[in-house]
Protein backbone atom coordinates (compact mmCIF):
# COMPACT_ATOMS: atom_id res chain seq x y z
CA UNK A 1 0.00 0.00 0.00
CA UNK A 2 2.57 2.44 1.01
CA UNK A 3 4.43 1.58 -2.15
CA UNK A 4 2.20 2.71 -4.76
CA UNK A 5 0.93 5.45 -2.63
CA UNK A 6 4.90 7.10 -2.45
CA UNK A 7 5.15 6.15 -6.09
CA UNK A 8 1.62 8.33 -6.95
CA UNK A 9 3.04 10.95 -3.91
CA UNK A 10 6.15 11.31 -6.07
CA UNK A 11 4.90 11.91 -9.58
CA UNK A 12 2.05 14.37 -7.79
CA UNK A 13 4.77 16.55 -5.60
CA UNK A 14 6.78 17.27 -9.08
CA UNK A 15 3.45 18.20 -10.97
CA UNK A 16 2.17 20.42 -7.65
CA UNK A 17 5.43 22.31 -7.84
CA UNK A 18 5.05 23.80 -11.49
CA UNK A 19 2.86 25.95 -9.80
CA UNK A 20 3.97 29.25 -9.03
CA UNK A 21 1.98 29.85 -6.53
CA UNK A 22 2.99 26.61 -4.35
CA UNK A 23 6.85 27.46 -4.77
CA UNK A 24 6.12 31.02 -2.86
CA UNK A 25 5.33 29.44 -0.07
CA UNK A 26 8.65 27.70 1.26
CA UNK A 27 10.33 30.62 0.27
CA UNK A 28 8.31 33.52 2.02
CA UNK A 29 8.29 30.91 5.47
CA UNK A 30 12.00 30.33 5.25
CA UNK A 31 12.64 33.80 4.59
CA UNK A 32 9.99 34.88 7.52
CA UNK A 33 12.07 32.58 9.51
CA UNK A 34 15.47 33.62 9.17
CA UNK A 35 13.81 37.20 9.71
CA UNK A 36 12.06 35.94 12.91
CA UNK A 37 15.62 34.49 14.29
CA UNK A 38 17.70 36.90 12.90
CA UNK A 39 15.90 39.94 14.38
CA UNK A 40 14.01 38.62 17.44
CA UNK A 41 16.52 37.12 19.13
CA UNK A 42 18.56 40.16 19.69
CA UNK A 43 16.06 41.90 20.92
CA UNK A 44 15.13 39.29 23.37
CA UNK A 45 18.31 39.32 24.81
CA UNK A 46 18.31 42.42 27.18
CA UNK A 47 14.54 40.89 28.48
CA UNK A 48 16.96 37.94 29.78
CA UNK A 49 18.69 39.51 32.32
CA UNK A 50 15.72 40.67 34.06
CA UNK A 51 13.68 37.86 34.02
CA UNK A 52 15.46 34.71 33.79
CA UNK A 53 16.61 32.28 31.38
CA UNK A 54 13.21 31.03 32.02
CA UNK A 55 11.86 33.61 29.84
CA UNK A 56 14.22 32.98 27.09
CA UNK A 57 13.58 29.36 26.81
CA UNK A 58 9.74 29.93 27.06
CA UNK A 59 10.14 32.73 24.17
CA UNK A 60 12.38 30.47 21.96
CA UNK A 61 9.57 27.68 22.14
CA UNK A 62 6.59 30.12 20.83
CA UNK A 63 9.04 31.56 18.50
CA UNK A 64 10.40 28.82 16.75
CA UNK A 65 6.70 26.61 17.56
CA UNK A 66 5.39 29.04 15.06
CA UNK A 67 8.67 29.25 12.61
CA UNK A 68 8.86 25.18 12.52
CA UNK A 69 5.31 23.99 12.93
CA UNK A 70 2.30 27.05 12.09
CA UNK A 71 4.23 28.57 8.61
CA UNK A 72 4.95 24.90 7.32
CA UNK A 73 1.75 23.69 7.81
CA UNK A 74 0.52 26.46 5.46
CA UNK A 75 2.27 24.72 2.79
CA UNK A 76 0.30 21.33 3.06
CA UNK A 77 -2.38 22.83 4.15
CA UNK A 78 -2.43 24.41 0.20
CA UNK A 79 -1.49 21.50 -1.48
CA UNK A 80 -4.03 19.47 0.44
CA UNK A 81 -7.21 21.95 -0.07
CA UNK A 82 -6.24 21.30 -3.88
CA UNK A 83 -6.06 17.20 -3.79
CA UNK A 84 -9.57 16.63 -4.86
CA UNK A 85 -11.09 19.77 -5.85
CA UNK A 86 -8.20 20.97 -8.16
CA UNK A 87 -8.45 17.89 -9.73
CA UNK A 88 -11.73 18.28 -10.88
CA UNK A 89 -11.26 21.92 -12.45
CA UNK A 90 -8.12 20.53 -14.21
CA UNK A 91 -10.80 17.41 -15.28
CA UNK A 92 -7.68 14.84 -14.22
CA UNK A 93 -10.06 13.40 -11.32
CA UNK A 94 -11.95 10.73 -13.58
CA UNK A 95 -8.46 8.94 -15.27
CA UNK A 96 -7.43 9.16 -11.60
CA UNK A 97 -10.29 7.46 -9.98
CA UNK A 98 -10.41 4.70 -12.79
CA UNK A 99 -6.64 4.23 -11.90
CA UNK A 100 -6.31 0.53 -10.21
CA UNK A 101 -5.14 2.11 -6.58
CA UNK A 102 -7.38 1.34 -3.92
CA UNK A 103 -9.42 4.44 -2.00
CA UNK A 104 -6.87 3.74 0.87
CA UNK A 105 -3.67 4.01 -1.72
CA UNK A 106 -5.50 6.96 -3.15
CA UNK A 107 -6.41 9.08 -0.45
CA UNK A 108 -2.39 8.04 1.81
CA UNK A 109 -0.72 9.11 -1.67
CA UNK A 110 -2.69 12.41 -1.54
CA UNK A 111 -1.45 12.99 2.03
CA UNK A 112 2.12 11.65 1.14
CA UNK A 113 1.73 15.00 -1.89
CA UNK A 114 0.94 17.07 0.85
CA UNK A 115 2.98 16.17 3.74
CA UNK A 116 6.23 15.65 2.66
CA UNK A 117 7.06 19.21 1.28
CA UNK A 118 6.01 20.64 4.60
CA UNK A 119 7.96 18.44 6.84
CA UNK A 120 10.99 19.27 4.31
CA UNK A 121 10.37 23.30 5.12
CA UNK A 122 9.94 22.59 9.01
CA UNK A 123 13.18 20.89 9.04
CA UNK A 124 14.86 23.48 7.20
CA UNK A 125 13.45 25.86 9.18
CA UNK A 126 14.41 24.36 12.55
CA UNK A 127 18.32 23.68 11.03
CA UNK A 128 18.28 27.27 9.91
CA UNK A 129 16.54 28.63 12.86
CA UNK A 130 19.24 26.94 15.60
CA UNK A 131 22.23 28.22 13.27
CA UNK A 132 21.08 32.35 13.13
CA UNK A 133 19.96 32.08 16.83
CA UNK A 134 23.13 30.21 17.99
CA UNK A 135 25.05 32.19 15.68
CA UNK A 136 23.86 36.09 17.00
CA UNK A 137 24.14 34.19 20.63
CA UNK A 138 27.99 33.34 20.17
CA UNK A 139 28.47 37.37 19.53
CA UNK A 140 26.36 38.85 21.67
CA UNK A 141 25.65 36.58 24.53
CA UNK A 142 28.13 33.15 24.78
CA UNK A 143 27.06 32.26 27.86
CA UNK A 144 23.49 31.56 26.93
CA UNK A 145 24.89 29.49 23.73
CA UNK A 146 23.40 26.31 23.30
CA UNK A 147 21.23 26.60 26.23
CA UNK A 148 18.33 26.72 23.11
CA UNK A 149 17.23 23.77 21.68
CA UNK A 150 17.00 21.92 24.60
CA UNK A 151 16.60 17.77 24.31
CA UNK A 152 12.63 18.63 25.24
CA UNK A 153 12.71 21.23 22.81
CA UNK A 154 14.10 19.56 19.66
CA UNK A 155 12.02 16.48 20.43
CA UNK A 156 8.77 19.17 20.52
CA UNK A 157 10.18 20.42 17.07
CA UNK A 158 10.97 17.19 15.28
CA UNK A 159 8.00 15.30 16.10
CA UNK A 160 4.86 18.06 16.34
CA UNK A 161 5.61 19.28 12.63
CA UNK A 162 4.48 15.89 10.72
CA UNK A 163 1.99 15.24 13.35
CA UNK A 164 0.23 18.71 13.27
CA UNK A 165 0.47 18.51 9.20
CA UNK A 166 -0.95 15.47 8.88
CA UNK A 167 -3.54 16.42 10.85
CA UNK A 168 -4.53 19.91 8.93
CA UNK A 169 -4.10 17.43 5.58
CA UNK A 170 -6.70 15.04 6.16
CA UNK A 171 -8.80 17.96 7.54
CA UNK A 172 -8.38 18.96 4.57
CA UNK A 173 -8.73 15.97 1.57
CA UNK A 174 -11.58 15.60 3.26
CA UNK A 175 -13.04 19.35 2.88
CA UNK A 176 -11.47 19.27 -1.05
CA UNK A 177 -14.11 16.53 -1.89
CA UNK A 178 -17.25 18.83 -0.57
CA UNK A 179 -16.65 22.20 -2.33
CA UNK A 180 -16.59 23.28 -5.46
CA UNK A 181 -14.33 25.53 -5.89
CA UNK A 182 -10.95 25.51 -5.00
CA UNK A 183 -10.68 29.50 -4.11
CA UNK A 184 -13.24 27.61 -1.29
CA UNK A 185 -11.24 25.12 -0.07
CA UNK A 186 -8.29 27.67 0.11
CA UNK A 187 -10.28 30.16 2.36
CA UNK A 188 -11.28 27.44 4.46
CA UNK A 189 -7.29 26.35 4.88
CA UNK A 190 -6.67 29.13 6.44
CA UNK A 191 -9.26 28.72 9.25
CA UNK A 192 -8.08 25.25 10.09
CA UNK A 193 -4.50 26.61 10.47
CA UNK A 194 -5.76 28.20 13.44
CA UNK A 195 -6.67 24.98 15.07
CA UNK A 196 -2.37 23.87 15.10
CA UNK A 197 -1.77 27.23 16.14
CA UNK A 198 -4.13 26.73 19.69
CA UNK A 199 -2.78 23.44 20.00
CA UNK A 200 1.04 24.97 19.72
CA UNK A 201 0.28 28.09 21.74
CA UNK A 202 -1.61 26.11 24.46
CA UNK A 203 1.06 25.93 26.96
CA UNK A 204 2.07 29.48 26.48
CA UNK A 205 -1.93 30.86 27.14
CA UNK A 206 -1.83 28.87 30.62
CA UNK A 207 1.80 30.36 31.73
CA UNK A 208 3.83 27.21 31.50
CA UNK A 209 6.17 25.85 29.42
CA UNK A 210 5.67 22.60 27.56
CA UNK A 211 7.15 19.35 29.67
CA UNK A 212 7.22 16.08 28.71
CA UNK A 213 4.11 15.01 30.16
CA UNK A 214 2.32 17.70 27.92
CA UNK A 215 4.31 16.72 24.97
CA UNK A 216 3.64 13.18 25.00
CA UNK A 217 0.11 14.15 26.00
CA UNK A 218 -0.02 15.96 22.86
CA UNK A 219 1.64 13.93 20.18
CA UNK A 220 -0.68 10.99 21.53
CA UNK A 221 -3.64 13.11 20.88
CA UNK A 222 -2.60 14.05 17.49
CA UNK A 223 -1.33 11.22 16.27
CA UNK A 224 -4.89 9.35 17.39
CA UNK A 225 -7.02 12.42 15.48
CA UNK A 226 -4.87 11.66 12.69
CA UNK A 227 -5.53 8.23 12.40
CA UNK A 228 -9.52 9.00 13.01
CA UNK A 229 -9.54 11.49 10.08
CA UNK A 230 -7.42 9.17 7.75
CA UNK A 231 -10.30 6.48 8.14
CA UNK A 232 -13.03 9.04 8.33
CA UNK A 233 -11.55 10.53 4.97
CA UNK A 234 -11.66 6.89 4.09
CA UNK A 235 -14.97 5.63 5.05
CA UNK A 236 -16.71 9.39 3.47
CA UNK A 237 -14.68 9.02 -0.10
CA UNK A 238 -17.13 7.50 -2.77
CA UNK A 239 -16.20 7.29 -6.09
CA UNK A 240 -19.28 7.15 -8.07
CA UNK A 241 -20.38 10.47 -6.31
CA UNK A 242 -17.37 12.61 -7.20
CA UNK A 243 -17.37 11.18 -10.62
CA UNK A 244 -20.61 12.50 -10.68
CA UNK A 245 -19.99 15.67 -9.52
CA UNK A 246 -17.68 16.18 -12.09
Amino acid sequence: MLRKAWIMARTEIRMVFKSRQVKMVPAMVIIMTGLFAGLLTPLMLPLVAEVGVEFWDMMMVMLMGMCVVMMPAMLPAMIAADSIVGEKERHTLVPLLASPLSDGELLLGKLLTALVPGVIVAYINLVMGIAIVNGILFFMAPALLWVWPSLLALVQALIFPPLLSAFVVCLMIIISGRVSKVYEAYQIAGSVILVPMTLVFSQLFAGTAVNWLLLLFGAAILGIAVIGLFQLARNLFNRDKLVSRV
